[in-house]
């Protein structure tokens, strides 16, 4: 089984939310980067979010935990919505670790 999205989701909600408050957005700068805020509420992760077709409402508003918006979007969107907002998730969690680990990182509309 590869390393695709299902699986990085997986990780990311079950090992990741609780721990991973370890040092400073390196995006945005803001004081702590919860897993929420690096998947959802930076404001690269927000664009990519936005370009990739999910409402603001669903965006902006605010959660403690990724586990808590990820079964919202579960409860709205279909499950082809929810496939491809894993796939944007990953692909954005990926280019977070490009901009951390090569210093590049790609524009939210091409992610």
């Amino acid at each position: 089984m590869g390393f695709g999205p299902h699986r990085f989701l997986w990780k990311a909600i079950w090992k990741l939310d609780t721990i991973h408050k370890i040092r400073e957005c390196p995006r945005c700068g803001a004081e702590y980067e919860t897993l929420i805020h690096a998947l959802k509420d930076c404001p690269t992760s927000w664009a990519i979010l936005s370009i990739g077709g999910l409402e603001n409402s669903t965006i902006l508003k605010e959660y403690n935990c990724c586990i808590d918006w990820l079964e919202d979007m579960m409860r709205v969107l279909d499950k082809r919505a929810m496939a491809d907002l894993m796939t944007t998730l990953w692909n954005s969690w990926n280019n977070k670790n490009n901009f951390i680990f090569r210093g590049k990182e790609d524009e939210a509309q091409l992610v």
